[in-house]
C-alpha cells in the first residue's frame, strides 16, 4: 500500500512518497549544476568557462595572442569589438596577463583628445570662459567670479 501525503483540510494528496521521490531525482537530473568546464552558451551565443558557481569568459588561445600582440598600441574599445568581449573583460585580463600600454601612443591619445576639445571649444567662442582681470575668491572655484 503506498503512503500519501497529509493536507491541510484533512484530505490525502494525490501524489505518494515514491512517485515524489521519483519525481524529485528526473528533476534533478534534468536541472542539476553544470560540470566545470566549457560548453555553448545559449543566451550569449559564445563558449564560456564554468567553474564552481559562476561563467565567464573562455579566453582561448587565438584571442590570448591578439590580446599580446594588440593591446599595447590598440584602444580597448576596438581591442574589445575585435575579440567580443566587453571593454572591462579586456582590462581585466591585460592586467592579469601583465600587459601595459605603450607610453608613446597614450602621450598621442592625450595630444590628440587635446586638439579636438580646443577645436571644440574654439568653435563654440569659448562658453564659461575667464577674462582679464576675474579672479577665484580664495582657492577653490565657488561658482561666483568677482572682478577687482
Amino acid at each position: 500500500m503506498r503512503e500519501f501525503y497529509p493536507l491541510k483540510n484533512g484530505g490525502r494528496s494525490s501524489w505518494c512518497h515514491e512517485c515524489v521521490l521519483v519525481y524529485k531525482r528526473e528533476q534533478y537530473r534534468k536541472h542539476r549544476k553544470v560540470a566545470d568546464g566549457t560548453f555553448m552558451h545559449r543566451t550569449l551565443g559564445r563558449l564560456v568557462e564554468h567553474k564552481g558557481y559562476s561563467t565567464r569568459i573562455f579566453w582561448n588561445g587565438n584571442m590570448l595572442s591578439i590580446m599580446r600582440r594588440h593591446y599595447h598600441n590598440t584602444l580597448n574599445r576596438e581591442l574589445a569589438e575585435m575579440l567580443g568581449v566587453s571593454e572591462r573583460s579586456v582590462t581585466r585580463k591585460a592586467r592579469e596577463m601583465g600587459l601595459e600600454k605603450d607610453k608613446g601612443f597614450v602621450a598621442s591619445l592625450s595630444r590628440e583628445h587635446l586638439l579636438l576639445a580646443n577645436a571644440r571649444s574654439k568653435e563654440l567662442g569659448y562658453p564659461g570662459g575667464f577674462t582679464k582681470g576675474m579672479k577665484f575668491r580664495g582657492n577653490q572655484y565657488t561658482g561666483r567670479i568677482r572682478v577687482e
